[in-house]
C-alpha cells in the first residue's frame, strides 16, 4: 500500500523539470540597458526625501517646490 503512494511521489521528484534559475543582477542589467532611455530630464533633478530640506533649497534658490505624495489605496476602493 505504501508503495502505491510512494512511487508517484518519487516519479514526480525525479521526472518533473526543475524550476528555472533566476537571472543574476548583471544579466538583468544587460536586458534593461538597451531599452533604458538616456538623458531623461527627471533623472537630473536633485530629488529630496525630506520636506524641510526641499523647502530650504526652494527658498534659497528661488525655485518652486513640488510636493509629491503617494498613498496606495486599498484594493476594494472603488471611488477612483
Amino acid at each position: 500500500v505504501a508503495l502505491r503512494f510512494l512511487l508517484p511521489w518519487l516519479l514526480a521528484c525525479f521526472i518533473l523539470p526543475a524550476a528555472p534559475r533566476l537571472d543574476s543582477p548583471a544579466a538583468i542589467e544587460q536586458k534593461i540597458r538597451p531599452i533604458r532611455a538616456d538623458g531623461v530630464s527627471w533623472r537630473k533633478i536633485a530629488w529630496k526625501s525630506c520636506l524641510l530640506e526641499g523647502l530650504t533649497e526652494a527658498q534659497r534658490t528661488g525655485k518652486p517646490l513640488i510636493l509629491w505624495c503617494y498613498i496606495d489605496r486599498p484594493v476594494d476602493d472603488t471611488r477612483c
